[in-house]
């Protein structure tokens, strides 16, 4: 393991991206060589950095952390990438581990959790969230919803919530209010049959839906 881990942070909250790289810039084990705000940026910024290690969000625009990571190890085989989000679910695992992904960390992680999972990682090769590791008795349910039966705006909004965005955002983004939005979002999860934003994001990853 080098004496300092080179690091790249992905994602597409300032405030969030801002934060993590001066908390682990006070870290004597970690050198923060880049940052990124969207999976495009990620991906050039490892060619052009080559980080040991990128922290990626799932939900960004443009290109989301799924795809971005599989780009990644397509061209920088030798990154190792740890997918830090707030979705807590096994099905984004699967996805990360299809993509590539050599670990999946929950951003409510303090500061010893995220030192030790990237430390972890570097050593090992892999850090998974314990509640969140899949093994062979986990069942993918073979039926999957579908959204042909979605109207064009219902589609839109699965997008845009997958990506992270707000019930404000999406009402300031489409011109329309706040109780419209809610609204919509209650009608396409009850047509999915999803309980939650992760469901959510991790339904639109898996239609290769989101933001396309």
């Amino acid at each position: 393991m080098p004496s300092r881990v080179r690091l790249l942070v992905a994602d597409d909250h300032a405030i969030v991206r801002e934060g993590l790289c001066r908390l682990l810039s006070t870290q004597p084990e970690f050198d923060v060589c880049a940052e990124a705000a969207d999976g495009r940026e990620a991906v050039a910024r490892c060619i052009e950095h080559a980080p040991d290690v990128v922290l990626m969000d799932i939900g960004m625009p443009g290109m989301d952390g799924i795809e971005a990571t599989a780009r990644i190890k397509e061209v920088c085989p030798g990154v190792r990438i740890m997918i830090l989000t707030a979705y807590e679910d096994k099905n984004l695992v699967r996805l990360a581990l299809k993509a590539g992904a050599d670990g999946y960390l929950l951003k409510h992680a303090d500061r010893g959790r995220l030192a030790n999972a990237i430390l972890t990682l570097m050593e090992s090769g892999k850090w998974f969230e314990p509640d969140l590791q899949i093994g062979p008795e986990d069942e993918v349910d073979s039926d999957e919803p579908s959204f042909d039966a979605l109207t064009r705006r219902e589609k839109e909004i699965l997008s845009m919530v997958a990506a992270g965005q707000k019930n404000r955002e999406i009402s300031e983004k489409l011109c329309i209010s706040v109780k419209t939005v809610e609204k919509h979002r209650a009608n396409l999860m009850k047509k999915l049959g999803l309980h939650s934003v992760a469901e959510l994001v991790s339904f639109a990853l898996k239609a290769d839906f989101l933001l396309k």
